[in-house]
This record gives structure tokens, C-alpha cells and sequence, in this order.
């Protein structure tokens, strides 16, 4: 039985309006507005007509009214606090036993891997799942909801367990004062990925360098491996052979946990005839891939869940009839399989007109349309449709890798937070979301100038009072849009649905309105208090940026950006010179020592 306690909560430390002052817990307690009982006289009556002498005492004097307490809280505050404590407290018990649910899951599949077998015993998971659809019928609970969430609870015996945090985190306190930096920008993880694919499954050489070799990169580098293609790599670099194409039939991929790597390979397998199978890790079992079928049957294809139990991976993808040369993607579909279909549309015959892009869509597709055009295939995008014709892809042997817009915004972004001037090496993409920043960053007071290898942004004017920052309608640049609007003070924030930003404005104590999409943000001394869990490392970025105008912010995993972006903490930490510490060099092992033997 679960154990509701109601001693704790926002109002703890108030007393309640029920409570009798000065009684002991064991003693009645009595609401003046109600009949007394006197245990040996019986209940005391009121008198139906009414008080005595008008309200007087003996000797015709009033009562003197009871103080009133400005601060003491309103009933409603009173209600709500008493809820609190009440669900604050069963979501602690289900978290403690969700906890433990996933200790004794997680002991069975080390016992099961000791002895060579899967992880999951499909006999005990059968079991549990039948018992715990009896008890969710009993309770009279939602069938469709149950099952999701037995699959979801499964799941965090699955994942990684999370550490749990100890000491004090990392503070986010940086120098504001003018920057004079430089650096070589991060390249597009995007680009990259979607240009090794193209090599890969045009079976042409090519070499990608500078490259990033964090999970997304390298997961789709061995998942290419995986169905054929020759692929090598390094610190730095992602090199195909070529010399031979994909091959899917028969084949089982593993992409890792990016959505994107598995709609990219299951993309490109549609012009092949046969069957494969694609899995990866537990983030991606609970994909909707069963949506993919509102589109997939026009391309003569079909995804087929390998456990009833998970929405997504593991699937197998059957795929040879007759293709379309025209399909419309419904509304919930998800950007990045657009993005992915578009690039993979070469390969159909007589190639593909995708119509239906939504706005957060169409800019995914832009990025994919603009890997097409660098290796000539002929791509056009419309207000909400591509069309790409078939082709032989024309591919660079070592081609120009764009900067990533999401993570060079933010280094462009520094000069409006703290002043001075930062000079980006490498090329800056040309679409329309980086167009977008350019002009956004502008307003701000920034002038910024493009060359063919590099960007240089030096703060010329001042900052304006007020601002609209329409950039937080895309979810890739919201914490950037956050950072800045936190910086003017009184901005007005496009995005007002996105719960991460929402959070960090509450945490902060900051003024704002919401209206419709925009988030009003009005001046005030927004502080911060405790710790933040990020749930990106985009938003660890964002924070980062966020502390020049918002100090003292504390992450509790700052490590997983390095994991993304190695460089990046190195750098902001040599702010204002840029100046970071050189790499560790790897030690070489001296091939010209030998083993002497001493008879």
C-alpha cells in the first residue's frame, strides 16, 4: 500500500487554516463554524434566529475583529499545496519502484549474458506483460496507454543508467568582457553524414575531413560497413573506397540510437528489391515506425515491427513493387524521414516528387537538397515539395564540409554577449535557416562578413533595447534564441511550445508572458538556483551562452557536449583569447626496440 505523507511540500512551513492552534495531535479540533459536541451535554445548537444582542457582548461592547494576516496564504494556495505534497509524494514511490524494477530486469540479463543468451527472456517478459494488463483491467485503466507504458518501463532497464549526482556540478560563470578569438568550426554532422551515404551508395571514393568522430558520425559509418561499403576511419576523418555499392538483401543493420542514420539506410534500401533488417538501441524501440506506412506502400515498400511488443526497431523493411513517382507525406510524419527520402530519391526510377513539407521539414529537406547539388543531382525546392530526378551522383574525391549552422550560430553569437570580435575558419553554408541567423545576429548590432573560408563577427553598435528573436521557431536554434532574448532583457521569443525553454525561464525566476507562439520576455534580475539536468547537449551550449547575461547557472552533465563537440568546453573556458590548450599527443609506440635474451 502506498503511504500518502501530508507534512511536506511549498507549504510546510505555513499553517494550515484546518489546524487548531496550540491543540495536541490527539485532540479534536473544532471549525468555529460548525455545531460543538460536548461529549457529556450532546451537541451544542445554534440559535436559527439568529445572534443575541446583535453580535454584543454584556455589557454592549462589539468584538474586536481578528488580525489580518497579509501574508498568510489564500485558500486556493492552501488547496494546491495540499495537492502537491499529496501526488509529489506517490510520483517519489513510483519513481523508487520503477527504480528497483529496473534493477532486478537489468540482474536477470546479466545473468542471461553470463550464459550467452539475449538480454530479455521473451517467456518472463510475456508473463509480466499479462499480469500487468489484468491489473491495469481491474483498475479500469487505458488499454492503449498501458501497453505503451510497459514498453516505456522496459526500456530503463535497457538504457544507460544514470549516475546519480553528487557534488556541486558545473558552474557556469564566464568572463564578460570583449572576445578576440578564433577557432576552426565544427563541420555539419548532417552534411557529413549525408555525403557519406551518398559516396557509400554510389560506391564512389571520397575522403571527409575535418570530421567530428562523435556517436552520431560513427554509428553510420559501421552501419554502412554493416550492408557493404568499404569504409575506414580515423580522429579526424571518415574515408570510402568504393569500388562497390550497397547491399541490403539479407542484411541486419545497426544504427545506433539517431533516428536520422536509420531513415537515411532504410531510405536507400528502397531501391533495392528483398528484405533487411534494422536495429539499434533502446532510444529507438519506441519509435512510431509504423507511421513510415502512410507513405512507404506508395514506394512498394513496408516496415514490419520484429517485436509486437516495441512501436520501433527492431523492423524489417520489405521493399521491390512498383514506386510512385509522386507521394504526399502526412502531417505527423517525422522532418528528418523527409529529409532522408529526399536524398535517397536518386536511386528510384525516374526519381521523386515528395509534396507536404512543413515549415520545420522544409529546412531539413534544404540541407539535403543541398548535398544533392554538390554531387549533381539536379534538386528542386518548392514552398512545400521537392522534386529530384535519378542520376549518377558526381562525387567530390574530398569534399567541402559546410559549418554546422546550429553550433557556429553560437560561436557568432558571442560578440553580441560579451563584446569584441571571433573570426570562424571554414565555409559558411548557404540556406536558408543560415540566412536566417546572419540576419538575426544583424539586428542585434553584430556586423558580420562571409568570405569563402571563413566568417568574422565583430560587435560594431550597441545593443538594442528591445528585440523580436524569431530564430526559437526552430528547435535548433532555440537555445541560442534563448541566450540572446535572456541578454536584451525585454525580447519577444518565437517558440512559446517549447517546454525546455519554458523550464529554464522558470528556474531563472524571469518575467515573461506567453501569447499564442511568442514568449514576452520583460527586464528584470533573473538568478539562478540549484542544479539542471540538460536533456541535450545543445542545450548545455545554449546554458553556456545563457550564463553571460544569467551567471552562475549549474549543469549536472556537462560532460555529454564533449562527447558531441570535444572542443567546445576548452574553448569557452579560454574566453576572452580563445586560446585553448593543446591536444594530448597519442604515444607512439618505438618499433626499434628489441627483446635481447641474456643466456
Amino acid at each position: 500500500m502506498i503511504k500518502i505523507r501530508k507534512d511536506d511540500g511549498p507549504f510546510e512551513d505555513r499553517p494550515r487554516r484546518d489546524a487548531g492552534q496550540g491543540a495536541p495531535d490527539n485532540t479534536p479540533r473544532y471549525d468555529n463554524d460548525r455545531p460543538q459536541r460536548d461529549e457529556k451535554r450532546g451537541p451544542r445548537k445554534f440559535d436559527k434566529r439568529g445572534p443575541k444582542r446583535g453580535g454584543r457582548d454584556f455589557f454592549g461592547r462589539r468584538p474586536e475583529a481578528p488580525p489580518v494576516d497579509d501574508d498568510a496564504p489564500s485558500k486556493s494556495e492552501v488547496v494546491t499545496g495540499h495537492r502537491y505534497n499529496d501526488i509529489a509524494d506517490i510520483d517519489d514511490q513510483i519513481l523508487g519502484l520503477l527504480e528497483k524494477r529496473a534493477f532486478l530486469i537489468r540482474k536477470e540479463g546479466a545473468w542471461r549474458k553470463s550464459r550467452q543468451k539475449s538480454l530479455v527472456d521473451p517467456q518472463l517478459e510475456k508473463l509480466l506483460r499479462g499480469a500487468f494488463d489484468r491489473s491495469a483491467g481491474r483498475l479500469g485503466l487505458d488499454a492503449k496507454l498501458t501497453k505503451q507504458l510497459f514498453t516505456l518501463l522496459n526500456q530503463f532497464s535497457l538504457a544507460d543508467a544514470r549516475k546519480k549526482f553528487e557534488g556541486e556540478g558545473y558552474k557556469l560563470a564566464p568572463r564578460v568582457e570583449p572576445v578576440s578569438a578564433g577557432i576552426a568550426g565544427p563541420r555539419s554532422f548532417r552534411f557529413t553524414r549525408m555525403m557519406l551515404a551518398m559516396a557509400a551508395s554510389a560506391g564512389a571514393r571520397a575522403t571527409l575531413s575535418p570530421v567530428t568522430m562523435n556517436a552520431p558520425n560513427k554509428d553510420l559509418a559501421k552501419a554502412l560497413k554493416q550492408v557493404g561499403a568499404p569504409i575506414h576511419w580515423d580522429d579526424d576523418f571518415i574515408r570510402n573506397d568504393g569500388g562497390r555499392t550497397l547491399e541490403f538483401e539479407g542484411n541486419m543493420a545497426f544504427v545506433g540510437e539517431d533516428k536520422f542514420n536509420f531513415y537515411m539506410l532504410l531510405c536507400l534500401a528502397l531501391g533495392h528489391a528483398g528484405r533487411c533488417k534494422f536495429t539499434g538501441k533502446p532510444s529507438l524501440q519506441l519509435l512510431d515506425a509504423a507511421s513510415l506506412n502512410k507513405v512507404l506502400p506508395s514506394l512498394g515498400a513496408r516496415v514490419v515491427p520484429m517485436n509486437p511488443n516495441n512501436p520501433g526497431l527492431p523492423v524489417r523493411l520489405e521493399c521491390g513493387g512498383a514506386m510512385d513517382e509522386s507521394v504526399t507525406l502526412p502531417g505527423g510524419i517525422d522532418p528528418d524521414f523527409a529529409a532522408a527520402l529526399t536524398l535517397a530519391a536518386w536511386s528510384f526510377p525516374g526519381g521523386l516528387t515528395v509534396k507536404g513539407l512543413t515549415a520545420q521539414a522544409r529546412d531539413r529537406v534544404a540541407e539535403a537538397v543541398a548535398v544533392l547539388t554538390a554531387c549533381g543531382i539536379k534538386a528542386e525546392l518548392g514552398k512545400d515539395s521537392v522534386s529530384v530526378s535519378d542520376g549518377v551522383p558526381a562525387i567530390d574525391p574530398q569534399p567541402q564540409l559546410p559549418l554546422s549552422v546550429p553550433l557556429n550560430a553560437m560561436l557568432l553569437a558571442l560578440p553580441v554577449l560579451s563584446g569584441g570580435r571571433i573570426n570562424l575558419e571554414g565555409a559558411w553554408p548557404r540556406n536558408e535557416q543560415a540566412d536566417r541567423v546572419l540576419e538575426q545576429l544583424r539586428a542585434l548590432g553584430l556586423r558580420v562578413d562571409v568570405a569563402t573560408e571563413n566568417v568574422v563577427a565583430v560587435m560594431e553598435n550597441e545593443l538594442p533595447e528591445s528585440a523580436d528573436i524569431p530564430l526559437g521557431a526552430s528547435p535548433d536554434l532555440m537555445p541560442l534564441a534563448l541566450a540572446l532574448a535572456l541578454k536584451v532583457g525585454d525580447a519577444r521569443l518565437s517558440g512559446a511550445d517549447n517546454d525546455v525553454a519554458v523550464e529554464l525561464l522558470d528556474r531563472m525566476g524571469a518575467s515573461y508572458e506567453i501569447d499564442g507562439d511568442v514568449i514576452h520576455l520583460k527586464p528584470g534580475n533573473p538568478q539562478w538556483d540549484g542544479t539542471w539536468f540538460s536533456p541535450e547537449p545543445v542545450w548545455s551550449m545554449g546554458c553556456a551562452l545563457a550564463a553571460f547575461a544569467v551567471p552562475g547557472i549549474v549543469l549536472e552533465n556537462h560532460g555529454e557536449v564533449t562527447a558531441t563537440w570535444p572542443e567546445f568546453w576548452n574553448f569557452y573556458n579560454s574566453l576572452p583569447t580563445g586560446k585553448m590548450k593543446p591536444k594530448p599527443e597519442r604515444e607512439k609506440k618505438d618499433d626499434t626496440r628489441r627483446r635481447i635474451k641474456i643466456r
